[in-house]
């Protein structure tokens, strides 16, 4: 069975604008998507190219310079997104899923690692208590924050100012809860 975007030999691929998709394999049609970033083309065709799986893979690329510079301080994304809502205020484990749209699980993962370096602490043991930075931990934000600043310039010089507006809008326009967990989601 085929499943790449050129034919399989000896068939002959599309016609310029036409179907996608219009060969068979045996008995079997091949897939009707496509994932965009194909390696021997130069552009994707948007009509046919996997919108949901061009992001991701868009978010990886642009997140990346991102993720090593906090790697490079011991910080994961997630620790470094829940440090700069601390920062904003004290608050609850549940409201940092809310506000950061992420499932407990990873965020439950990222305070008990920031805990136990001293960047977090909490009011009480009890279920809703409130976390919040240290001292250690605000300073630990204003040194990322100055480097912080250097590959988000570069990230929106990349993606242009249009985009950056757009993704940023779509972002404060999602819903403040997260659709309920289904077997298989992963964060």
């Amino acid at each position: 069975m085929h499943l790449g975007t050129r034919p399989p030999p000896g068939l002959a691929p599309p016609e310029p604008g036409g179907p996608a998709r219009d060969w068979h394999v045996g008995d079997k049609m091949s897939l009707s998507l496509r994932l965009a970033g194909e390696w021997d083309s130069g552009t994707s065709s948007v009509p046919d190219a996997c919108v949901c799986t061009a992001l991701r893979t868009l978010t990886r690329f642009v997140t990346r310079p991102m993720e090593r510079m906090l790697a490079g301080h011991g910080i994961t994304l997630t620790e470094f997104q829940i440090m700069v809502t601390l920062h904003e205020s004290s608050t609850s484990g549940l409201a940092l899923t809310r506000r950061l749209r992420i499932h407990a699980a990873p965020v439950s993962r990222a305070l008990a690692s920031l805990r136990e370096r001293g960047v977090v602490t909490r009011a009480s043991n009890k279920r809703l208590a409130r976390w919040s930075l240290t001292d250690s931990g605000r300073m630990h934000l204003e040194l990322l924050d100055l480097l912080w600043r250097e590959v988000d310039a570069t990230t929106r010089e990349a993606l242009g100012r249009e985009f950056v507006d757009r993704v940023i809008a779509l972002v404060d326009q999602l819903p403040k809860t997260l659709p309920p967990e289904h077997p298989g989601w992963s964060d």
